[in-house]
């Protein structure tokens, strides 16, 4: 659970269409028997303060969960459009700050939050920064949106860039070890989903040892 000094809400990212994977949900993939949406929200509610899932269509697929699910109300923003919806849940919540993550990495670590806190922080792996693995200040929520709401009435490919506007707020890198292997792997592709399985195979069986 974040600390008292940092109230902090999570949303799972699950709104991008899994084209190379013939336009999955790439959330509902199952490894060892769990989708990575129950993965992801197992490690996530132990850590923060209220949970949502960002995602667009229809959010009955999403129900089981029993989860707000929070579609995007800037069109043609991109990944930004849902951090700002969730930075405006995680206002309507009383929260500080919102982690995102997104919904087709099934391996983050146990510690994720704790390491990405104060905020506005994003995690970087084998010298690669995962633009939307960080944590965003509830205050830059009014900032955030009239940058999209800009950007779209005068087309502005730049300003939808998840990078510059992490780089605009001061966003702070935090290196996190890939001994074993990259905790932020995403999966896009059938190949990347059999070396999920793989990767999750050769998990289990060092944790025995």
């Amino acid at each position: 659970m974040a600390s008292i000094d940092h109230r902090c809400g999570a949303v799972i990212l699950a709104g991008g269409i899994g084209r190379r994977m013939g336009t999955c949900d790439k959330p509902l993939l199952t490894l060892g028997g769990r989708s990575i949406l129950e993965r992801l929200i197992a490690i996530l509610s132990l850590q923060c303060q209220a949970l949502a899932i960002s995602a667009n269509g229809d959010p009955h697929r999403f129900f089981p969960w029993s989860l707000p699910v929070l579609s995007d109300d800037i069109e043609g923003a991109g990944p930004l459009a849902g951090v700002l919806r969730g930075l405006d849940w995680a206002a309507v919540q009383g929260l500080d700050s919102l982690l995102t993550v997104p919904g087709d990495t099934p391996f983050i670590p146990p510690m994720l939050l704790q390491r990405l806190l104060p905020a506005p922080c994003v995690a970087v792996s084998e010298n690669r920064r995962h633009h939307l693995v960080a944590t965003w200040p509830v205050s830059c929520c009014g900032l955030l949106r009239q940058r999209l709401e800009a950007a779209i009435a005068c087309p502005d490919r730049g300003a939808l860039s998840v990078k510059a506007f992490a780089d605009l707020i001061d966003v702070r890198e935090i290196v996190f070890d890939t001994e074993w292997f990259d905790p932020f792997f995403n999966v896009n592709t059938p190949e990347d989903y059999q070396a999920a399985i793989e990767m999750l195979e050769h998990k289990v069986d060092h944790d025995r040892v």
